[in-house]
């Protein structure tokens, strides 16, 4: 009897099938790729919520220990030296956000008690150069962790490593924030681009808070705010919110203002305003911005303003401890009543 054998044999992918399955997954990609980094900045955005809520937080619970917000700055009197670091109001609430170790660094004796064009001497006993932790770190390089919103990536050191930047900004409400170039004052025109009173108008400069129409000014001690000031409802008026270091003229606002460093922002600059901007003229000038003087962000007319990497608009922590946010498409006069405390105009909902 004869036997008879089969051979099986298995037929490989053709050029063709291959090609099929590698363009299903492309498509596949392409299609989950935008899912994917949306849930990723949802995630990054939510993150960021809580650091301003954490913000909200340490600001009441300093209020109630102290019945009033810390200062913008630590001048007791205007100095002559606008390059001295004098600390920020971040520096005031490390202990309201589980930073007592870092605040202790901070020698309060000198940096409290300077006043008239004494000032350089806070920048030389504050003890920027204390060493915080055993890696050696300084503290004017601590980066706390709740300071820098991770939807920002750039380095929360910045392009100015020795200084940590933060992501959050006071409010200096609806504030002139006139540019060096008087042709670049593009948002500097009272009664049509300020609408929250009071009104002042250098930067917020000034000692004296009913000049100013936010919850913070730039200057010292005499400026601090109580919620009793706001006469328009805690929930109508901002008080953090959300900037660029990269943007932000100056940067190192974490630690300091002045010199290179500012804690404060306005909502006279619409909202994610400049996102692409532009460190100097001559980057400006590259990037065919018109009037590059105007665009570089030295420009303090454009670049004190609130801003994010959220494409819709940037979060704000209101005086209620609520966190909101803000597109960038909300009407530019309601923007303003939300920077004022007391111009007696209530948004309601917005």
């Amino acid at each position: 009897m004869r036997s008879t054998s089969v051979r099986s044999g298995r037929r490989g992918f053709t050029l063709v099938e291959l090609l099929v399955v590698i363009a299903i997954i492309g498509i596949l990609v392409a299609l989950l790729l935008p899912a994917v980094q949306a849930a990723r900045e949802a995630a990054r955005r939510m993150s960021c919520g809580n650091n301003l809520k954490q913000y909200g937080l340490a600001m009441h619970n300093y209020h109630d220990t102290f019945n009033t917000l810390p200062p913008g700055g630590l001048w007791t009197m205007q100095s002559s030296d606008w390059n001295v670091k004098a600390l920020s109001w971040h520096a005031r609430i490390l202990p309201y956000v589980e930073q007592q170790t870092v605040y202790d660094k901070i020698n309060w004796a000198t940096s409290m008690s300077v006043g008239g064009n004494a000032g350089p001497s806070i920048q030389a006993n504050v003890g920027w150069d204390s060493i915080v932790d055993a890696s050696g770190r300084l503290l004017r390089q601590t980066v706390v962790p709740y300071a820098h919103c991770p939807s920002d990536e750039v380095d929360p050191l910045g392009l100015d490593t020795n200084w940590a930047q933060t992501s959050y900004c006071g409010s200096l409400g609806s504030q002139a924030t006139v540019s060096a170039d008087g042709n670049c004052n593009q948002y500097y025109t009272r009664g049509v681009h300020y609408e929250a009173l009071p009104w002042n108008a250098d930067h917020g400069n000034t000692w004296r808070k009913q000049d100013i129409s936010g919850m913070f000014s730039r200057m010292g001690l005499e400026g601090k705010m109580a919620f009793s000031s706001v006469l328009d409802g805690t929930s109508q008026v901002i008080l953090i919110g959300e900037i660029l270091p990269a943007c932000h003229d100056h940067t190192g606002g974490m630690w300091h203002y002045n010199g290179m460093g500012n804690a404060h922002a306005s909502t006279s600059v619409p909202i994610n305003s400049l996102t692409t901007c532009a460190t100097d003229q001559a980057d400006a000038t590259n990037r065919r911005y018109p009037y590059p003087q105007c665009f570089a962000k030295s420009n303090w007319n454009h670049s004190w303003g609130f801003r994010s990497r959220h494409s819709a608009g940037a979060q704000f922590v209101l005086v209620d401890g609520s966190v909101q946010f803000l597109t960038k498409t909300i009407n530019y006069q309601t923007y303003q009543y939300l920077g004022g405390r007391a111009d007696g105009k209530p948004v309601g909902n917005f």
